[in-house]
């Protein structure tokens, strides 16, 4: 009995004095600890927070805890999981609220700590985001400061706060490459929604992503060549394509020639060839003055835009500050190389418009040998235009192959049978391109030993990271192997995932980090949960971003520490991208839209910026919106402008200007800075055709450019013609859903990319929502053909006012130009001294908004326009107007009001759309004494001219309307002619894609004189 007493007179005092005893006492009593952790784990069994928001991230769980009584301290251990979502101090804060509420006053006065994968749950905060929430000397620094870029443009500001002198590898996933177990070239992916991912995030990278990077500062690597011209021009020392040449100007006795390595131009590369190890490469001392000029001068073989590609040797004094110069059909641009960097490889320069043939003033590269600094300068080849892809691929067998692929062009070596592509370059996956790169083969793209290409072509991407920066004894680098000595800030690998959901909800944006090699840290000592900084801060702002302006329900997935090839390899913080799913219709309805494709490469960029910039960063401005080219007099003109606001990011303003200029069919040039909303300028020559766009600066960089405007002022003519670009327009196709059918409604609308788009495989062909996947040649539901891969498809390039205007003048007027918003909100212009408006309205229709489908975009005939072009209609003024649906729309949107003005004002009333697949239209009868008699427009994919893939038939609506031209295979009315009270003439076709520019000049020609009489 009275042991039973003594030992409840004890268990009393234990719980009486329990939060009032010295902590002594704890250390000679280990079991309390114990007891209060399952004190606590039983407060806490029954969880005080709410991470359903993540639900698509995996279980966050408590797993265990530990009460250090001594220190009075609860260590709450969470599971891995924890770490798969986007970690701020906020969300610490109010768990460890509800923690402390749960836990109750027997822990009051006890610190909090949580603990996920043996790390305070604060290290998972990205620097970004840190705010001082933890002890800077924590702060991850792993960017690799550089005074200078590899290349620079010499006209490119300097932006502090945006991203000069960084250098950033990213890449496209997959590619078309050689399959060795079939024997056969073709796609690591399958055809779905017409594309594929070999191509989609490729076009995106190559028209969005890069060039923003570009503009604020950056030099950006990407291992698959990046220029869409199939014609390739090598201009070298030893051997240049066609009739190129070289030519030293200033006397050839200060180059010599380096017989240890350098590019050699060889057809076909086989399995280890490097091409910089076949040639020779030239090299001069400089010394302070000039010694003589290398001019690259390429037979370009017809008009277009060539990438322009650089090259040089190692002479181990080699310079920085090298002057480089292209010579193109706008100019010239200059540039500044570091040659002390990034030896014997192919170095993007940028991509410029040449003219056909031999031309050396505005047709070549030209490479200065004057330095102020002792030591020397090298050169190598020079090439232009992205070609054909030239590494053969194949068995060591010797038996015979049988060619099953016509277009395969067989290639025998040592009697063994190997196959090129036969695809364009910019096709064709890593592997390959680095090869022909340069690259190491063991180092880099061979890590198979030629036993699985579609291995090596995934793991070639890091170690090309890798070999760039001259850490070769990464984790699976070669010691022996030098690298180029590239200080690259962060790599970005860009897929898009498979996956398809029931409820057509989306699948969503993934990002993945490794930081499991090297105990954790990169070769530099650095911490590698700096990708996961990197990820966090690109998934966040892309998340946050789309649910702004597109899906605000869009899917985070989770933040994945996983070791994955592409995220794991890179000696510098890198991630890997899953953006969505292309094998789902609710996502792909947002990635085949070129605006999406626009936005969320402007959140990626904005990602790296701020994890490169930190609070510094300012977010380089949007286009220019609402330009207008003025006629003040003689040949004088005024250009101007509004700034584009973004609402998501105020630093984007702009605080400065450039201005651009093309003359008659030439490329631009390298533009006029401004600090005004407008520019006034006196144009060199009479009738000849100027064109003009703008950019926006500020401290970040500049924007992509506006919309082309077109001028031409004939000598004693002022302008009578105002040319109003209404084409704004760029869409994804529509898409129709009816439960087991569902896809893409080409037929009726294939949506207009912005600019060309190479990323379209063929026309979707199975809409059937059951349609398995079997294998990528049959994937099921989303099949798409493949006729049109390696096809640049054009889309709205903008500068529709440019053939029209070369219409009016080649007809004998001068003539102006404006945007539709300029237009309808001008009260500078003087509609009054106009006697022709000619309407563009190209593919412009309606479709609803993402977020609030009530709302139209893009509507032809708005209510303000039709009030504008009404007055004007009402002072006689004349007008033309031509759109695939002037019609349709309005039919569409049931909108009396434009049903009334195209009846009352333009003469017409719609009749339907799809009116014809050919492009063929006659004149009638009583039109063909007075007008042209045929006209043939565009009903095809190519990249000159955007496809009419539904122009609109409508007919006479008033007994002062007649038909002017039918469409040929159903005599349905193409164009209607409109004499009452005031003159018009409307054309359900956009007259822009008439093909042969004499017909569009003589229709025009003939307009005129009907409105004259």
């Amino acid at each position: 009995m009275y042991q039973l007493l003594k030992y409840f007179v004890i268990v009393l005092f234990i719980l009486v004095s329990e939060n009032t005893m010295p902590s002594s006492v704890y250390k000679r009593n280990p079991g309390k600890e114990q007891r209060l952790q399952k004190i606590a784990a039983k407060k806490l069994s029954i969880a005080p927070w709410d991470f359903t928001e993540w639900r698509h991230t995996g279980k966050i769980a408590l797993d265990s805890i530990k009460v250090e009584t001594n220190q009075k301290n609860i260590n709450l251990y969470f599971s891995p999981q924890f770490t798969h979502i986007p970690i701020r101090q906020d969300l610490i804060d109010k768990l460890k609220g509800d923690i402390r509420k749960s836990l109750g006053k027997r822990f009051y006065g006890y610190s909090l700590k949580i603990i996920t994968r043996n790390k305070l749950v604060e290290t998972f905060i990205p620097n970004y985001y840190r705010q001082g929430a933890i002890n800077a000397d924590t702060l991850r620094k792993t960017i690799l400061e550089s005074e200078t870029s590899i290349v620079r443009r010499a006209s490119q500001n300097q932006y502090k706060n945006g991203l000069t002198n960084r250098h950033i590898a990213m890449w496209p996933g997959h590619g078309w490459y050689y399959e060795q177990n079939l024997d056969r070239w073709e796609w690591q992916r399958a055809r779905l929604f017409q594309t594929v991912e070999d191509m989609f995030p490729y076009t995106i990278i190559r028209n969005y992503l890069a060039p923003m990077l570009e503009n604020a500062g950056a030099y950006v690597f990407i291992p698959r060549e990046r220029c869409v011209q199939l014609n390739e021009i090598i201009v070298d020392n030893d051997t240049s394509t066609g009739n190129s040449e070289l030519v030293i100007i200033n006397g050839s006795f200060n180059w010599e020639t380096v017989k240890t390595s350098g590019f050699k131009y060889k057809n076909v590369l086989f399995d280890g060839e490097n091409p910089f190890e076949h040639g020779t490469h030239l090299q001069v001392k400089s010394g302070g003055e000039i010694h003589a000029i290398l001019r690259y001068i390429p037979e370009i073989p017809e008009d277009g835009e060539y990438g322009v590609y650089i090259s040089w040797g190692e002479s181990g004094q080699n310079l920085e500050n090298i002057i480089c110069k292209v010579n193109y059909s706008g100019g010239n641009e200059d540039f500044i190389i570091n040659q002390k960097m990034g030896n014997s490889t192919w170095v993007y320069l940028g991509t410029y418009h040449f003219l056909k043939g031999k031309n050396a003033k505005n047709g070549s590269l030209e490479l200065l040998s004057n330095n102020e600094k002792e030591g020397y300068i090298t050169a190598d080849a020079v090439r232009f235009g992205g070609g054909m892809g030239n590494v053969a691929r194949g068995t060591n067998d010797s038996t015979p192959l049988i060619n099953l692929y016509s277009k395969n062009k067989q290639v025998n070596k040592n009697n063994n049978n190997y196959k090129i592509s036969q695809r364009p370059r910019f096709m064709e996956g890593a592997r390959y391109f680095l090869q022909y790169s340069g690259m190491p083969d063991s180092t880099v793209y061979n890590i198979s030993k030629g036993k699985k290409d579609y291995n090596d072509d995934y793991m070639s991407r890091g170690e090309w990271v890798n070999y760039l920066m001259g850490n070769p004894n990464g984790p699976t680098g070669n010691p022996d192997a030098k690298g180029l000595g590239i200080p690259i800030d962060l790599a970005l690998s860009f897929h898009t995932d498979a996956g398809i959901t029931n409820n057509d909800s989306v699948i969503g944006t993934l990002a993945i980090y490794s930081t499991k090699q090297n105990s954790g840290f990169f070769p530099n000592g650095k911490s590698r949960l700096a990708s996961r900084d990197l990820s966090d801060l690109i998934q966040t702002q892309l998340v946050d971003d789309i649910r702004i302006k597109y899906n605000n329900k869009w899917t985070r997935r989770g933040l994945w520490d996983r070791e994955y090839s592409e995220a794991w390899r890179p000696n510098t913080p890198a991630m890997l991208l899953e953006l969505l799913s292309h094998q789902n219709l609710a996502d792909m309805q947002f990635g085949l839209d070129p605006r999406f494709q626009f936005d969320i490469s402007r959140s990626i960029y904005k990602g790296m910026l701020r994890f490169i910039k930190g609070e510094a960063a300012i977010v380089q401005p949007l286009a220019p919106i609402k330009m207008k080219i003025n006629f003040i007099e003689g040949k004088k003109i005024k250009i101007s402008w509004e700034p584009g606001i973004d609402p998501i990011d105020p630093s984007a303003m702009p605080k400065s200007y450039k201005v651009y200029c093309q003359f008659d069919n030439n490329g631009f040039d390298t533009g006029i800075l401004t600090n005004n909303e407008y520019l006034e300028l006196e144009l060199e020559t009479w009738s000849d055709i100027y064109s003009f766009r703008v950019t926006a600066v500020n401290d970040g960089g500049e924007s992509f450019p506006g919309e082309t405007l077109s001028v031409s002022i004939i000598k004693d003519q002022e302008p009578k013609v105002l040319i109003v670009n209404s084409f704004d327009r760029i869409s994804a196709p529509l898409i129709f859903d009816i439960g087991k059918k569902a896809g893409i409604e080409w037929w009726n609308d294939e949506g207009v990319p912005l600019g060309i788009d190479f990323s379209k495989t063929g026309n979707q062909y199975d809409y059937n929502r059951n349609s398995k996947w079997l294998d990528d040649d049959n994937p099921g539901w989303g099949a798409s053909y493949a006729n049109m891969e390696g096809k640049g498809i054009s889309g709205n390039t903008f500068n529709y006012t440019n053939i029209h205007g070369r219409a009016f003048r080649d007809a004998g007027y001068s003539f102006v130009s404006m945007s539709n918003e300029s237009f309808v909100s001008s009260s500078e212009t003087d509609l009054n001294k106009f006697a022709v408006i000619d309407m563009i309205f190209g593919e412009q229709r309606s479709i609803s908004n993402f977020l609030n489908k009530e709302k139209k975009e893009f509507r032809v005939f708005t209510p303000e326009l039709i009030e504008v072009l009404g007055q004007f209609a009402k002072n006689n003024g004349k007008l033309i107007i031509s759109g695939a649906y002037i019609g349709t729309d309005m039919i569409e949107n049931n909108d009396s009001l434009a049903i009334k003005f195209a009846d009352n004002i333009l003469g017409y009333k719609w009749r339907t759309n799809n009116s014809t697949n050919a492009g063929m239209v006659t004149a009638t009868n009583e039109a063909s004494q007075f007008f042209t008699q045929t006209l043939d427009f565009n009903t095809f994919d190519n990249s000159g001219i955007y496809k009419v893939e539904a122009p609109d038939a409508i007919e006479p609506s008033s007994v002062n309307s007649k038909r002017l031209y039918l469409y040929s295979t159903n005599n349905t009315t193409a164009a209607v002619l409109f004499n009452g009270d005031n003159k018009a003439v409307s054309f359900g076709f956009p007259l822009e894609s008439i093909v042969k520019k004499e017909q569009l000049t003589d229709l025009i020609r003939d307009i005129m004189i009907f409105f004259k009489n």
